[in-house]
């Protein structure tokens, strides 16, 4: 199978695994060593403002909008930041593309020229990630667990939290029910 990174990975309902219930993954990398993302419309789990201080970065509360979500179940202690490519921090290292129009990076650096005052215009927080051994992911969307979707970075930056399941549907012109499993003849 050819790469599908980057691209959208949204969850079928039901999935059944409650990490992933009703969830979008941002697919950073995929290969034979496995893949590598992002729940992008997980729960809410502090502001920006409060990751600076928690992570020691500044002692008050900075003037920076958005939020922090959970990300996925592996290292929930590591905190990404998803900003638009065209924001790119100029001089740090950390930082690297996901497709050709979002960047990602877990660079305390970034954090520290965000508390400093040169946040980017469109930004997210994700506490952990979604990781899958070899084959597991093709083995996932085999089964019908995920759908595929090409990567459109509105969704990730300006579709509101609570809609980026649907919108996704949407995107592809489907409906959640259309995939779930159903049997003929059964109630």
């Amino acid at each position: 199978m050819d790469s599908l990174a980057p691209s959208l990975l949204v969850a079928a309902p039901p999935l059944g695994d409650p990490n992933f219930d009703r969830s979008v993954v941002l697919l950073a990398a995929h290969g034979p060593d496995g893949a590598f993302g992002w729940v992008i419309n997980g729960r809410e789990l502090m502001t920006l403002a409060e990751l600076l201080v928690r992570a020691d970065i500044t002692d008050h509360l900075v003037e920076v909008g958005g939020n922090v979500r959970a990300g996925g179940p592996v290292s929930p202690e590591q905190v990404w930041l998803l900003y638009k490519s065209e924001d790119r921090f100029e001089g740090i290292e950390g930082q690297f593309e996901v497709g050709n129009a979002i960047m990602a990076s877990a660079s305390r650096r970034v954090l520290e020229a965000i508390a400093a005052g040169t946040p980017p215009g469109s930004l997210v927080g994700l506490a952990g990630y979604a990781g899958w051994a070899p084959l597991q992911l093709e083995n996932e969307i085999r089964v019908g667990a995920w759908l595929p979707i090409d990567l459109e970075p509105s969704i990730v930056f300006d579709v509101p939290r609570d809609r980026v399941w649907e919108r996704c549907y949407a995107a592809v012109g489907a409906s959640p029910i259309a995939f779930a499993t159903r049997t003929v003849g059964s109630a």
